[in-house]
């Protein structure tokens, strides 16, 4: 039986080390994967979206006094399908499909693979109303970390040197 850790870093995916410090991805690599991110879960559930009022309209389901109703149902069922999306990629691979164009990761703070407990929290945190200011706020470092990785105990890489 292996001793090697199954769990260990894939040696192209290892964090990106600057004087024995993790390459903490900057500012501009996570806005871009933000909004890269964003256009593939509007894609999601655009799709998602047509799909369901298309057999609902057709079955007969879908009329004027049932459409708010189903309007607030689908609303939840986006920002669930939002959760899966990232709580999915991230658990599994540590990068959505953002962060794979934009070469960035999720770890801990050590450096390692993240649990899914973790990876929950961070996406359960993305809900979080104004979460996207709290780049801007209560940090002393070079690269601010915001509530999504700071509550859960994770930090974005970059994978590129």
């Amino acid at each position: 039986m292996s001793s090697a850790n199954p769990y260990a870093p894939v040696a192209s995916h290892t964090p990106t080390v600057q004087s024995g410090e993790l390459k903490i991805a900057g500012q501009t690599q996570r806005f871009l994967t933000s909004i890269l991110d964003n256009l593939v879960i509007f894609g999601i559930n655009y799709v998602f979206g047509i799909v369901v009022g298309v057999l609902l309209v057709t079955s007969g389901v879908l009329t004027l006094e049932s459409a708010p109703m189903i309007n607030r149902l689908l609303i939840l069922v986006g920002w669930f399908l939002a959760f899966l999306y990232y709580t999915v990629l991230e658990t599994t691979t540590g990068m959505t499909l953002g962060k794979m164009v934009m070469g960035t990761k999720v770890v801990t703070k050590e450096g390692g693979k993240p649990t899914l407990s973790q990876v929950m929290g961070r996406s359960a945190c993305r809900f979080i109303p104004f979460e996207a200011f709290s780049f801007l706020i209560g940090t002393n470092s070079r690269f601010p970390i915001g509530w999504h990785d700071r509550i859960p105990g994770t930090v974005v890489i970059s994978t590129r040197r």
